[in-house]
């Protein structure tokens, strides 16, 4: 996920930029395989490259959760439940 945080003037005088990006590695119940993500923001999801837009059910789920926490997670169709493996925040 990018996070921008901006302070200052509306007219860019003292504005800061703060980027974050969130990387997950997760594996699904039942599953041996582990999956990694990267939340990202709108236009820039990739679900074949892991990465995944941060406003969707499955990063809402993740969000916040620390390493070795499972996050039970409603999709439309189905719940899942994943085991959070590692966190990283760049």
């Amino acid at each position: 996920m990018h996070t921008h945080y901006r302070s200052g003037s509306s007219r860019g005088q003292n504005t800061k930029r703060y980027n974050t990006v969130i990387r997950g590695k997760v594996q699904k119940t039942g599953s041996k395989k582990p999956e990694e993500y990267t939340l990202v923001g709108a236009g820039e999801e990739d679900y074949d490259e892991g990465k995944i837009l941060v406003s969707s059910p499955l990063a809402q789920g993740l969000l916040g959760k620390k390493k070795g926490e499972v996050a039970t997670i409603q999709l439309p169709n189905r719940e899942i439940e994943l085991t959070v493996l590692d966190v990283s925040y760049e």
